[in-house]
């Protein structure tokens, strides 16, 4: 029999995996039958799910966390549900940004902060909040310019072989 310690993952309980696996699988889905509305259950679920997980390591969850809450954003705009888009999309948006106050950012957790800030825009342009989307604008301008300096400032270290 294999040992219970060797079944923890680092980041998510076994149960709780299988549990997303199924649930991801249903969502999908439904989405790929034109069925946007009725997966929104199943992806705050996972949203759920992924939240309440205790680990030691929490930031080790928050790609994984990030992810979750953007394609449930995803669900509420194609949904027209846009007020639960903007609130699922800013808990992404600062786990992202939190993300990127590291030395080296990954490029893959700007290119979703970016994604997000963009549909972030379009939901507020439909919702008529127009200051949000001068604020986010700003947001998206400050991100890039300090992504493209830390990204000169590493092409021009010197590299040590």
């Amino acid at each position: 029999m294999t040992p219970p310690h060797y079944l923890q993952s680092q980041y998510i309980n076994p149960a709780s995996l299988v549990e997303l696996q199924v649930l991801d699988q249903v969502a999908t889905g439904m989405q790929q039958q034109g069925n946007v509305k009725g997966s929104i259950p199943y992806l705050a679920k996972i949203c759920q799910i992924v939240d309440n997980q205790h680990t030691e390591n929490k930031t080790a969850l928050d790609q994984i966390r990030a992810q979750a809450h953007a394609q449930l954003a995803d669900a509420y705009f194609k949904a027209q549900q846009f007020i639960q888009c903007e609130a699922s999309l800013n808990l992404a948006i600062k786990i992202w940004e939190k993300a990127t106050k590291t030395k080296t950012p990954e490029t893959t957790t700007i290119d979703s902060l970016l994604s997000a800030y963009d549909q972030l825009i379009e939901c507020y342009e439909v919702l008529g909040k127009s200051k949000m989307i001068e604020y986010i604008n700003q947001r998206k301008t400050k991100l890039t310019t300090s992504s493209n300096s830390i990204q000169a400032a590493s092409s021009h270290s010197p590299s040590y072989r």
